[in-house]
């Protein structure tokens, strides 16, 4: 059984938290504002960005929390799934003492912010030639330390998944907390594991308005968990790490949902075709299947392709580096044209191969 009390940091538990008080005000009509040496004339921009933002982002919190028809008690925002991320590690492991566990090759910042933390990385590969999760192997590698596991679904960069039946079976037989990555998941027919937070106490979903949403440019990242978890990360959280234009602007956005599924729309179309369409090229050696808006492809020559697409003035990822990786590259599905124009450039290449 998962007690919460068993993960968290001793040393966290005894933060309170800082509350700011004056969010209650910021909507109201002649309240004058002297408590937090802001400037009262305004900016350079006029008036309106001169204030502090809410705090407890409670407006933005009850509309996306109403969205995804769950509790606003049920989740809390980040400037990216990246401080969440953090957050996490702060949280509930102890430097020195206690570790996480990943999957690689997967997304970065989860070793980048353990390293910054101190914290160990366990790390039970993909399977080699499938990229999928070996879920027998993570079970037998976690210890009493292993705070934290994270699973990334869709999983970048290989867009493999790992299935709600199995993700249900570690989050019941582990005493740690299972963060599942979603920033991907509008891209999948899998579902989302948002359907499992009131079955799973020691689970959290991150997701994210970067993809699917095309708000990249405003980092807004969100965990969704059992309250207690939540609280504990509103208590560590910077106060004001939500700015007002992100707030003001995500809730535009939610206003426009449909918007977005047309998106999902074409972008699954053009995946579909390129999936198709990229094995013909003769340097292309399996395109692996994706949940994901991008293909990962295993070429002859990863350096050569991406110099030579980025000579045409398209950039592509060169996952190279990363474990089991040798010769792989990582495409984006972009626009209906884009994907042609990249389509044509690779015929070019293929039509002649010793071009530059």
């Amino acid at each position: 059984m998962f007690d919460i009390n068993t993960v968290i940091r001793p040393s966290i538990k005894n933060i309170k938290s800082y509350h700011v008080w004056r969010d209650i005000f910021l909507d109201k009509e002649n309240i004058l504002f002297l408590d937090n040496c802001e400037n009262n004339y305004g900016s350079p921009l006029g008036k309106g960005q001169e204030r502090y933002p809410s705090s407890s982002q409670a407006t933005l919190k009850i509309k996306l929390a109403a969205f995804k028809q769950l509790s606003p008690k049920q989740l809390v925002l980040g400037n990216g799934s990246d401080e969440l991320i953090d957050l996490l590690m702060r949280a509930f492991c102890e430097p020195t003492k206690d570790a996480i566990l990943i999957s690689e090759p997967t997304f970065g910042m989860f070793r980048i912010y353990a390293q910054l933390n101190n914290i160990e990385v366990i790390n039970v590969p993909l399977l080699q030639h499938t990229f999928l999760y070996d879920l027998s192997a993570i079970q037998n590698a976690i210890t009493p330390h292993t705070k934290l596991i994270f699973i990334c679904s869709p999983n970048n960069p290989t867009g493999s998944s790992l299935p709600l039946n199995e993700l249900i079976q570690l989050a019941k037989n582990v005493k740690g907390i299972v963060v599942v990555d979603e920033a991907y998941i509008d891209f999948s027919s899998h579902p989302s594991a948002l359907t499992l937070l009131n079955e799973l106490p020691n689970l959290v979903v991150l997701q994210t308005f970067s993809k699917a949403w095309g708000l990249a440019g405003l980092r807004l990242g969100v965990a969704y968990a059992h309250e207690a978890i939540i609280e504990v990360l509103n208590t560590i959280r910077p106060p004001f790490n939500i700015s007002l234009f992100t707030q003001q602007q995500i809730s535009l956005a939610l206003d426009k949902a449909e918007v977005r599924l047309a998106f999902i729309e074409s972008i699954l179309s053009d995946r579909k075709k390129l999936s198709a369409l990229l094995p013909t090229f003769s340097f292309v050696k399996r395109v692996v299947p994706s949940d994901a808006n991008f293909l990962m492809i295993e070429v002859n020559d990863a350096e050569r392709l991406c110099a030579y697409l980025q000579a045409h003035s398209i950039l592509i990822s060169n996952r190279s580096s990363l474990l089991n990786c040798n010769n792989f590259v990582r495409i984006s599905i972009g626009t209906t044209a884009e994907n042609l124009r990249l389509l044509n450039v690779l015929a070019q290449l293929d039509a002649n191969p010793n071009v530059t």
